[in-house]
């Protein structure tokens, strides 16, 4: 599949996160990578939408894919957000399954990268949202000198991870890039949260979503390459 065409699928992927939150961004990203079936980290974890849970009966494991009957499954929770439910379960693979896909998992890496980068960035527009409809004395929150810097951190941020994304195709980026990129993320949406106070951590808010986009790279990255 060529650049263009990977381009279209995380745009696709990006603007779900955006506009209609993580359950439909990651159903469009495993429709677009992984269709029928169930994405699992290198330890088994899995933050997938119901329809995702309920709709298959093959596990993808970190580009091994097995059927689910044959795995160990375990119910985790769910959280409810906006734009619907995410389900956290974990399903254990039978040893010596061989088959591994790497096509397959680097673009499901790399479209996750894209996926929380729209889930980061309608944090920031959100947090933007609620700092200028707060007045503190003749102005706004958003107005404030700490409060600006930190937004405009959030901003570079953001940027440089477009940037290092644009026109890159599955593979062509090393799991340690990827996983710095998460980090930068992470980073930027733990001092977003921070901006909304109280009103960032209440359940199904943004400070819910943005730890269950954490979560991701937690369940999707292999541990001995997590930043």
């Amino acid at each position: 599949m060529t650049t263009l065409a990977h381009a279209d699928r995380w745009t696709r992927c990006h603007r779900a996160a955006r506009a209609d939150g993580v359950a439909a961004a990651l159903a469009e990203l495993a429709s677009a990578v992984l269709p029928g079936l169930l994405p699992c980290g290198p330890a088994g974890h899995a933050v997938v939408p119901e329809d995702v849970a309920a709709g298959t009966t093959r596990i993808w494991a970190d580009g091994i894919t097995v059927d689910r009957a044959d795995c160990a499954e375990t119910a985790l929770g769910s959280v409810d957000l906006p734009g619907g439910p995410v389900l956290l379960q974990r399903h254990l693979a039978p040893a010596g399954v061989n088959g591994f896909a790497p096509a397959q998992r680097a673009a499901w890496t790399l479209g996750l990268v894209w996926l929380r980068l729209g889930l980061s960035e309608e944090l920031r527009e959100t947090a933007m949202r609620y700092l200028n409809g707060r007045r503190t004395g003749n102005s706004t929150l958003l107005q404030q000198q700490m409060v600006k810097s930190t937004v405009a951190d959030g901003l570079i941020e953001h940027l440089e991870v477009r940037a290092v994304l644009t026109g890159i195709g599955p593979g062509e980026l090393p799991d340690s890039s990827l996983n710095h990129l998460h980090a930068q993320i992470t980073e930027a949406d733990r001092a977003l949260v921070k901006l909304l106070g109280a009103s960032g951590y209440l359940a199904g808010g943004p400070g819910q979503v943005a730890r269950v986009s954490e979560l991701l790279a937690e369940a999707y990255c292999r541990p001995e390459e997590r930043l």
